[in-house]
């Protein structure tokens, strides 16, 4: 068995044949995932020939991705078959190999060691602090291939994966455990940020449409129903239709002059938003009574 040798081959053709596209399971994530398998081989007390055949699992774990996105590990497997015999890899080993790979399929399911192992090592980055960077190289990745709609639904469906996944050996548990229940309470803490900002938006929005209906309203009753049959109002509206029927005064400019006074003191008594909602609301009305005909007498 050769690993030095397949080691630098395996990592050429991972550098040159792994398609751009791939932003989070690319060169990068096998070079990064081999450390710390070493170390949890070392803290584990995995050595010798075993360890080597972890080590050289987890440069093919991915490399299926060469052939295809959907059920990569198969792939891996038959690189794996095709590129070790080169290197004095017997079938036996290359079988252990293809298990440790498929292995690494979701849902995760080790029963050996050495399986427990590279899933860990696989996962290691659930519970570091480039936890947040990695996860958005996965969305990226998703979302290429459609397998991510937008944001929200990603951490959602982050919070659940991360509730879920256990590590499985000590080790580990040891080593990452702990930050990694931190990144969840920061993505739940995100997730519920980001839905209260869209909640506001929303409600934002919500409230911009009402008042465009509610003026809408109001002018369709004040030019359809209330000044052709010579009826009045009270409040504000009351006083337009009083002027606007003894001296024939445009009734759009009256609806905005007299309550200007009103929307002046909303703005020292209740604040700007309330203030610049109702002048917005009162343009409208004035402009809707000014420019829309409603198919009875206009005034």
């Amino acid at each position: 068995m050769q690993y030095e040798q397949a080691y630098h081959f395996l990592i050429s053709k991972l550098e040159h044949e792994l398609p751009a596209y791939l932003t989070y399971h690319n060169f990068q994530h096998t070079k990064d995932m081999l450390p710390v398998a070493e170390q949890l081989c070392k803290m584990e007390n995995v050595t010798g020939d075993v360890k080597e055949l972890l080590l050289t699992a987890v440069l093919l774990h991915d490399a299926g991705f060469i052939r295809s996105y959907k059920d990569h590990e198969e792939q891996s497997c038959e690189i794996a078959r095709e590129t070790l015999p080169a290197f004095d890899y017997n079938k036996e080993e290359i079988d252990t190999i293809c298990a440790l790979i498929i292995a690494t399929k979701s849902p995760l399911n080790p029963t050996t060691l050495l399986q427990k192992i590279i899933c860990d090592a696989d996962l290691h980055y659930l519970g570091t602090s480039h936890y947040f960077a990695n996860a958005n190289k996965l969305y990226n990745e998703y979302k290429h291939h459609g397998l991510a709609s937008d944001r929200n639904d990603w951490h959602k469906r982050q919070i659940e994966f991360l509730e879920k996944h256990k590590y499985f050996t000590r080790s580990a548990i040891n080593e990452f455990g702990s930050l990694k229940k931190k990144n969840l309470q920061l993505l739940t803490t995100k997730r519920k940020s980001l839905k209260k900002h869209e909640s506001k938006l929303l409600g934002t929005v919500g409230d911009w449409i009402l008042i465009v209906l509610g003026a809408l309203t109001a002018s369709y009753g004040l030019k359809a129903f209330l000044v052709p049959n010579g009826f009045f109002d009270g409040g504000v509206s009351g006083v337009a239709l009083l002027l606007n029927k003894i001296f024939q005064l445009d009734l759009s400019l009256l609806i905005i002059l007299i309550n200007l006074p009103i929307i002046i003191l909303s703005y020292f008594g209740t604040g700007k938003s309330f203030a610049l909602k109702t002048i917005v609301a009162i343009i409208l009305l004035g402009v809707f009574l000014h420019f829309i005909d409603f198919g009875d007498e206009c005034v």
